[in-house]
Parts: C-alpha cells; sequence; structure tokens
C-alpha cells in the first residue's frame, strides 16, 4: 500500500562537529585564562590559580579526546547507528503507530502482512513491527518526518 499524504522532511540530527568546535573553544578561553593568571597574579595565589586552570585544561583535553574516539573510527566515517523511534499505542479497538521515518513522500510505504507492518521509506530505510493482533489499516499520514498509522480490529478474522 503507497501512501500519498502531506510532504515531510526528515529530521537532522545536530552533528557531532558542533560539539567538537565548542569543546575546543573551551580549551582554548582556559588556556588564555591560564596565561592572564600567571602574567597577573604573581605569588602563592597565582600559582594555585594556574594549577587549577591546568588541570581543568587536562581534563577537558582527555573529553575531547573520548568524545573523538567515540564518534569515529581510525578511517574517519562516522559508523554510530541511531535508534529508530516510534510508539504503538493500543486502545480497544485500535491500534495506532507513530514513527520517525526519512523521506521524502513519494517514497513512504505502508504494507499489512498478518500480524506485521512493514515500513519503508528514504535512504533504503525498511522496519518491520510486530502487531498485538490482527489489524486493518484505518488511514496514515506523515508530516515533518513523522508517520502516523491508525489501524483497527479486523473483524473478518476473530
Amino acid at each position: 500500500m503507497d501512501f500519498k499524504g502531506m510532504r515531510g522532511k526528515p529530521r537532522n540530527e545536530a552533528p557531532s562537529n558542533i560539539m567538537l568546535a565548542v569543546l575546543i573553544i573551551g580549551v582554548i578561553v582556559i588556556g588564555v585564562i591560564l596565561m592572564l593568571l600567571v602574567r597577573v597574579q604573581r605569588g602563592l595565589l597565582g600559582i594555585i590559580l594556574a594549577a587549577l586552570a591546568s588541570g581543568l585544561l587536562i581534563y577537558w583535553l582527555r573529553e575531547v579526546r573520548s568524545i573523538v574516539k567515540q564518534e569515529f573510527s581510525s578511517d574517519g566515517v562516522n559508523r554510530s547507528k541511531p535508534e529508530w523511534n516510534y510508539d504503538l499505542m493500543e486502545m480497544k479497538d485500535e491500534v495506532t503507530l507513530v514513527a520517525d521515518v526519512p523521506g521524502p513522500e513519494e517514497e513512504i510505504k505502508v504494507q499489512l502482512e498478518g500480524e506485521k507492518l512493514e515500513i519503508r521509506g528514504g535512504n533504503n530505510f525498511s522496519k518491520t513491527v510486530k502487531l498485538p493482533k490482527i489489524l486493518n489499516i484505518l488511514n496514515t499520514n506523515y508530516l515533518n518526518g513523522v508517520l502516523e498509522v491508525k489501524l483497527k480490529r479486523d473483524v473478518s478474522k476473530k
């Protein structure tokens, strides 16, 4: 069953490059503060403040390294696979499925085979959801990367 509804756009997640840039800027700011403290504060207070700033700088450098190791493999390609988000809400005679599905709208297809609902979308997206009982599709709606499928209990197969 092909679904034709409102055109939606897949959600874009914030790239990890922004997070990395924020950490690097933080490290630079801490380095500048360290240099200013050593120049301005002479004596024991300056040494204590410089030691604290150095400890904070080491902490941030370790954090940046661990984030880079988590996000990227040795060849620089992001290997993390995002989880697929969906909700299956059961009422007395109806079931509603709400799921994140990448578009475009022309590529969204919903098929029902017994107790399995197959959802296909853009970027070779394909997922199957096991339903609690045999159901019929009432309607489907796709908006801004979110697919909503309303299903009703099949009275012919009691």
